[in-house]
């Protein structure tokens, strides 16, 4: 194995029964083979049997870090288990070269009667670590965890917040040759996370090896220097992470977005028809088109027209109010445009809600939240929402 390779996955798989009693049986059954040295069925699917994960290969050198992407129940946290060796493959090689420090889920590894500064012990001598080794470290794990006199009580008391700091400040802390980070820091408070970013960028800085799990892109894109997009159990994409996080994120917008609420609270007022591009660069004219009949005269309604990203973040509002116009819907039809030079966003799937009021904010008529949808194309940065150009300059 090349030294300077920290890990090798050559054709991993790993299949899982959905019957307990059955999963049981095949699991003995699995044993005596191994005792008899008997193998060949490994590709087969016995009943109930399902691939979690199927053909996983890839390569991870010294200082590379690895970003694992997909949905819920992808595979990402079984693969992590697999190479953390909590888990068998069921077919498959993994190889590693040196030691690792995992954060997979909460309190992975911790016995819950033991206290946090035991667990640290415990942890620190299955990586291998001296006696004075441990002592020498004890004091910076515990300061980095920031958990005070709780050091020396129960893991089985901390909160969830708590396990997380112990977790991550024991896994980096004792600087393992490569690190696993599960999706399980979003848990933590802002600073904590602030100081485990900064952590994380020294600790590459330093040579280490990551391969971190994450639903929330920007993480990938400015910590990992490759992406793997798990689906279903197989690789769908792979690359730089700028590349699959934009695959990533707009399959899902396309596959997983739905259509939103619509709710008329005044029956005399309707939107019945809308016009607007589905797709558009960033530098294109956005304009959007509602007519809306009303059964009665409205003198004063307010139009809030809002533009949101796939996860919910509301980047754009505009009151009729605030910006100075105001119309009237007579009996009939009436037809409003809002029209946008430009949207300067990234590359991705919005969605627009429009809200009708009357006379003032909170006095609704309709509200259509999330209702329409299209996608933006950015050939630009893949940092950032907002794509903003500025204007630099020096002065010396």
């Amino acid at each position: 194995m090349d030294p300077y390779l920290v890990l090798r996955v050559d054709g991993v798989s790993k299949k899982y029964c959905r019957d307990l009693k059955k999963s049981l049986w095949y699991g003995l059954n699995d044993i005596a083979k191994e005792i008899f040295q008997r193998s060949g069925e490994e590709r087969h699917l016995r009943p109930r049997e399902f691939w979690a994960l199927e053909d996983i290969s890839f390569q991870l050198k010294q200082g590379q870090s690895l970003g694992l992407i997909g949905g819920n129940g992808a595979g990402k946290t079984t693969l992590l288990k697999l190479i953390n060796g909590l888990i068998k493959p069921s077919t498959g090689r993994i190889m590693v070269n040196g030691s690792i420090g995992a954060l997979i889920a909460f309190g992975t590894g911790f016995n819950p009667i033991l206290t946090g500064r035991e667990n640290i012990k415990i942890a620190a001598a299955v990586l291998g670590f001296s006696n004075k080794a441990i002592k020498d470290r004890m004091d910076e794990i515990i300061d980095f965890s920031d958990i005070g006199e709780f050091i020396d009580a129960p893991v089985k008391s901390y909160s969830t917040g708590m396990l997380v700091r112990l977790g991550f400040s024991v896994a980096i802390q004792l600087n393992p040759d490569l690190l696993l980070v599960d999706e399980v820091l979003a848990v933590g408070d802002l600073s904590f996370m602030i100081k485990c970013q900064k952590k994380i960028t020294e600790y590459r800085n330093n040579g280490g090896s990551i391969i971190l799990v994450s639903h929330y892109m920007h993480n990938i894109r400015i910590h990992c220097d490759r992406a793997i997009w798990i689906n279903n159990g197989r690789v769908k994409s792979e690359g730089p992470p700028a590349k699959v996080c934009n695959e990533f994120e707009m399959f899902t917008g396309r596959t997983s977005i739905q259509s939103g609420n619509e709710v008329y609270i005044d029956a005399a007022i309707k939107i019945v028809h809308t016009r607007y591009p589905k797709v558009i660069t960033s530098d294109d004219k956005f304009e959007f088109e509602l007519t809306v009949v009303s059964k009665r005269f409205v003198k004063n309604p307010i139009v809030v027209f809002a533009i949101f990203d796939i996860r919910g973040q509301h980047l754009i509002s505009s009151y009729s109010n605030f910006e100075g116009f105001f119309p009237s819907f007579n009996i009939g039809e009436t037809m409003i445009k809002v029209k946008f030079e430009y949207l300067p966003l990234s590359s991705g799937i919005y969605t627009v809600s429009i809200i009708l009021h009357e006379n003032e904010i909170g006095n609704h008529l309709a509200f259509l939240q999330n209702r329409f949808t299209f996608e933006i194309q950015n050939e630009g940065t893949d940092f950032g929402i907002l794509h903003y150009k500025p204007i630099w300059s020096i002065t010396k």
